[in-house]
């Protein structure tokens, strides 16, 4: 199944080729991304429990299985000497899957951390700690 278009897991199809990761969830467009040369199967917007939703965004079955931490997907889009596995219902390497399971918005809208056991322990390295980065949970609800 095709809803038309191509996979933009990293916001290649977006005008200008800007990435705007999870449905524009990030607020800070990345310029740089590669490119997914599948056909999008299905569209799906990245929903917050806390009330952030992504804008709809077109995957292909192996990215959608990629970001939801599935264990395998159907792969389309190879090129050159990948060519040879579209089709097929492949295993998503371990060290590819990418199970989103946080929202990415929470995280980076969270206060810096002021304690100053953990600040010594950063030793003035810029960031957070990540103690008080907000943990709200977040899902891939399929569109269409």
């Amino acid at each position: 199944m095709s809803v038309g278009g191509y996979c933009n897991a990293y916001g290649a199809e977006n005008a200008g080729g800007m990435g705007n990761p999870y449905g524009g969830l990030i607020r800070q467009p990345i310029a740089v991304q590669p490119e997914c040369h599948a056909p999008a199967a299905h569209r799906f917007t990245w929903i917050c429990e806390r009330g952030h939703r992504g804008n709809p965004v077109s995957y292909c079955e192996w990215h959608a299985a990629e970001f939801t931490g599935r264990t395998s997907a159907r792969f389309e889009g190879g090129q050159g000497e990948a060519r040879e596995h579209n089709g097929h219902v492949m295993t998503i390497p371990w060290n590819l899957r990418r199970e989103i399971t946080f929202c990415p918005r929470c995280a980076s809208e969270a206060p810096e951390c002021d304690n100053p056991e953990h600040q010594r322990m950063m030793r003035g390295r810029p960031g957070r700690c990540g103690c008080r980065e907000t943990k709200s949970r977040l899902r891939l609800e399929l569109v269409s």
